[in-house]
């Protein structure tokens, strides 16, 4: 395990395969005030049926509360409104018995959720003071006996344009005292345009379409706590392609971050699809003997069979030699083509060296010329997939050489697709190549099924819809920066391109002095996405918009996966050519600020790392980093994958039932081979924002991290909590900055800055 864990050891935690987090809806609470808010009570089960009709959401909750403790208590039922939802009816029942729901005006809701605060001595509830409340007449709860709870609601989904949200209060029973046993919740979307990309940013769904205008999201766990409210987002549109364009403006208003959403049409599924190259280059070394051959071969044949009628496609099996398996570059995927392949594939045997240089430039420099010469422009879409289990043995070796002469190869843009199979790769060199060559690079583990991953592969590239794509905003004065993905590369059946950046205004703004308003005059633009589509060049065009000002917390995720993006194309950026102390800093910067905790970040939750001093974190940052320069063996394969788990973030990070964070990535190979999640205990996800445990009970929130409590401790105000002045902090707190003070349990302090105030809470 590497330093920074074992110096923090009472921040990490390792644990299993982590579920995602259930959903939840209202809670109760004790009448009586020595009774707690949180640990009083349990939920047994938890389902829900969601159907929304053209923006219309008809909610159905099941559940069943059990009284932990040991005697009887009378409770109360919330169901928290969040602001700007439309709740147009409730019905509630406990254990076969009606009772009615009340809707409290705003300002009796404000006063509801603070008398709990006040009588309770705790700010649980102090992050839905913004927040509209149904309350219920109190009910007993008997110990031991489990109340069922069935709560009908209808509500309009917020839109905007062609998206739709589907919004569900679900971190409420994080009050529960143990894990939810069984959690199902089923979204059903009824739409009168054509369903055409569906995506949540907080949960793990499955989606199903029953047809183009009817799909089912469907989100299961056992033995769970929640982490956040559920999202889901859906576009409807009668389109060919669809783009979903999220934005989240920064502090300030003026610039932010955008989350791309590509998709094709589920109603293209079971046309015929569009005609591609495919070249498959099979190391057969020596070291592949045995079960791994075995495997290898099983996945190309897993290819040959499913290629689509017009398809060419050829093998190239190398060691210290190479063949092709027909001499001709690419051959139609007819079915005697395929039989002689078969029949080639099972003769091949793992002997000799690995001669990767001969086997790819020259397959690289094939299929780019064949793609060009023997196609109408646009030409097809061309792919090659690489297996190897060594380093370059035999031939060229050098692997700037390598680099080089394949790129220069590949004049007609071939995607290259490679996988390291077990730890003897060189992993620098497989993600140069791929990155260089318009694919990606995945490893596979000693003990893990090679064809899993291949046919994974494969199955998403098989059908191609676009290919080739380009992204372009045109009608404002904006550009996108810092984009991830670098490329949207190509769409395919059934896929979502999912792209991450920042947007920066350069139009004039109202204005010419610093104290007068410098929001972008206009906010619609025109986003387009061109490329080759189905065999014709083709430009499809949305209207998007950019906030001029505001801080709609609804898309605050998309600003927290554009980190966690950012931080996996630095940590490549360090593999690649090595340490670099601006780069190093950004990362540990974005780290602490997001609470994005990596195995070369985690030293951030050691309570004993100062982290107002900036020279003391980079000295352990750089020391951390080291391990990024490893790209053989197993730490290199290790670092590949903690790179890619970031490199491919579709939702922000996770906060663990335990109240700390999920570890982004392994920091040791055991972890990596069990796929364990890891815990990081002193740090605390809160919306948009960490906390950090300092001194044993000093919380630091990330934007008070640069404060040294003693040298600056006449820029720090006091004050106590549940006290006048705190309750009075509350109410000017935005719903964001309130969830940092829920986040204070019994016995600790908080430090936060609030509207540039720092404040200590005791």
């Amino acid at each position: 395990m590497k330093t920074a864990i074992r110096s923090a050891a009472a921040a990490v935690v390792v644990l299993g395969v982590v579920a995602s987090w259930a959903m939840a809806d209202g809670f109760i609470v004790p009448i009586r005030p020595e009774h707690r808010v949180r640990g009083q009570w349990a939920v047994k089960y938890h389902h829900v049926r969601i159907s929304v009709r053209d923006q219309v959401a008809s909610v159905n909750i099941d559940q069943e509360f059990v009284n932990t403790g040991p005697g009887a208590i009378e409770v109360e039922y919330l169901f928290p409104v969040p602001p700007g939802a439309a709740i147009d009816s409730m019905t509630l029942s406990v254990d076969g018995k009606d009772l009615a729901a009340r809707l409290l005006p705003a300002d009796e809701a404000r006063r509801t959720y603070e008398d709990i605060v006040r009588r309770k001595k705790d700010p649980a509830l102090l992050e839905y003071a913004g927040f509209g409340l149904y309350k219920t007449r109190a009910f007993p709860l008997e110990a031991g006996k489990p109340a069922k709870v069935l709560v009908h609601y209808n509500n309009v989904c917020k839109k905007d344009r062609d998206v739709v949200e589907v919004w569900y209060p679900l971190n409420t029973e994080k009050f529960s005292a143990r894990p939810i046993e069984d959690v199902e919740v089923e979204v059903e979307i009824y739409s009168a345009a054509d369903i055409t990309s569906i995506y949540s940013p907080s949960h793990d769904i499955a989606v199903s379409y029953k047809d183009q205008r009817r799909a089912v999201a469907t989100y299961r766990a056992k033995n769970a706590l929640p982490a956040s409210d559920f999202q889901v987002f859906y576009r409807a549109a009668d389109e060919d392609v669809a783009a979903t364009f999220l934005t989240h403006p920064s502090v300030g208003g003026r610039d932010g971050y955008f989350l791309l959403l590509v998709s094709p049409n589920p109603r293209l599924s079971g046309r015929k699809a569009q005609p591609k190259d495919v070249m498959i280059v099979l190391d057969h070394s020596g070291s592949m003997s045995g079960k791994k051959l075995a495997q290898a071969k099983e996945s190309v044949r897993y290819i040959l069979d499913n290629l689509n009628d017009g398809d060419r496609f050829n093998v190239v099996a190398y060691n210290d030699s190479v063949e092709r398996f027909f001499d001709a570059h690419l051959v139609p995927a007819t079915k005697d083509k395929l039989e002689v392949a078969g029949d080639k594939l099972d003769s091949i045997e793992a002997q000799g060296g690995t001669n990767i240089y001969e086997a790819l430039k020259p397959t690289l420099h094939l299929a780019s010329t064949e793609r060009a010469i023997q196609n109408h422009f646009p030409a097809r879409p061309a792919y090659i997939i690489f297996l190897t289990d060594g380093l370059p043995t035999v031939g060229q070796t050098d692997e700037n050489v390598i680099l080089k002469d394949c790129k220069a190869a590949n004049e007609d843009g071939v995607r290259l697709f490679a996988f390291g199979v077990g730890y003897d790769v060189n992993v620098r060199l497989l993600d140069k190549l791929s990155g260089d060559n318009g694919g990606r690079s995945d490893y596979v583990k000693p003990n893990e099924a090679i064809e899993a991953k291949v046919s994974a592969l494969y199955a998403k590239i098989k059908n191609p819809v676009m290919t080739g794509l380009k992204l372009a905003i045109n009608g404002l004065d904006v550009a996108l920066k810092d984009v991830y993905p670098r490329e949207l590369g190509d769409l395919f059946e059934g896929d979502q391109i999912t792209l991450a950046g920042r947007y920066e205004w350069n139009a004039p703004h109202r204005g010419d002095s610093d104290n007068q308003d410098k929001s972008p005059v206009a906010s619609t633009a025109k986003l387009t996405i061109s490329g080759d589509y189905e065999g014709k060049e083709r430009t499809f065009e949305y209207s998007v918009d950019f906030p001029t000002s505001g801080r709609d917390t609804r898309f605050a995720f998309v600003e927290q996966i554009w980190a966690m993006r950012r931080i996996g194309w630095l940590l490549d950026q360090i593999q690649l050519h090595g340490q670099d102390k601006e780069v190093i800093d950004e990362v540990v910067r974005l780290s602490l600020r997001y609470g994005i905790m990596t195995p070369y970040t985690s030293f951030l939750a050691d309570e004993t790392v100062p982290l107002h001093s900036k020279e003391e974190v980079m000295d352990r940052a750089m020391a951390e980093a080291k391990p990024l320069s490893e790209y053989t063996g197993a730490g290199g394969q290790l670092g590949a994958a903690n790179r890619m788990q970031l490199n491919m973030a579709r939702s922000a990070p996770a906060a663990m039932a335990g109240g700390g964070v999920a570890q982004i990535g392994q920091s040791d190979t055991a972890a990596y081979e069990a796929g364990q999640v890891q815990e990081v205990r002193n740090v605390r996800q809160v919306g948009n924002q960490a906390v950090y445990r300092r001194g044993g009970n000093v919380w630091l929130a990330s934007n008070a991290a640069g404060v040294d409590l003693e040298k600056d401790k006449d820029r720090v105000r006091t004050i106590t909590r549940f006290s006048d002045e705190y309750f009075k902090l509350a109410t000017d707190n935005t719903t964001a900055e309130n969830q940092l003070l829920a986040s204070q349990q019994e016995g600790e302090e908080l430090v936060v800055e609030l509207r540039g105030q720092v404040y200590r809470i005791r």
